[in-house]
């Protein structure tokens, strides 16, 4: 008998609970191997992603004050991961660009995760992976929503 659509929907947030737990251990281990916290490696993702960014973006982030952003962006030059400099529009802005070399560095980790998702996904279809899409881009919506709620921002 095929399962109901509560019995379905129940499978499907339990799966990803347990997604968010496994995200979560990855990033724990590529931090530790990189000798980075979480919220370093959070920033430095976006980084990768965005090219340069304010500090106060790598504070959103990461989840951290300012000050904290400050401290955790201090951290990361003086380990040679990014270099920052003066926003030429806004001088009271402060911009934060990952260091090449570095950007090699984790470049390379995140190869061989790519490489393994994308075997993982070969098999699959494009309507099918626009609605794994569809569906990821719902549940990060309400994991950002609920975030926010936890935190007192909403």
């Amino acid at each position: 008998m095929a399962p109901t659509r509560a019995e379905l929907v129940a499978r499907l947030q339990a799966d990803v609970a347990e997604t968010v737990s496994d995200g979560v251990a990855l990033q724990e281990a590529l931090a530790d191997r990189l000798g980075l916290t979480t919220s370093d490696l959070r920033a430095i993702t976006l980084l990768m992603r965005k090219g340069t960014v304010a500090t106060s973006e790598l504070a959103d982030a990461a989840g951290l004050t300012s000050g904290a952003a400050t401290r955790m962006v201090d951290r990361l030059e003086r380990a040679n991961w990014v270099e920052r400099f003066m926003d030429a529009r806004d001088r009271r802005r402060v911009l934060v660009v990952l260091n090449k070399t570095r950007r090699g560095e984790i470049g390379e980790v995140y190869a061989e995760m790519s490489h393994s998702w994308m075997s993982a996904l070969a098999d699959k279809t494009d309507e099918e992976l626009e609605t794994v899409l569809e569906i990821f881009d719902r549940m990060r919506g309400v994991a950002r929503e609920h975030a926010a709620t936890l935190r007192g921002e909403a």
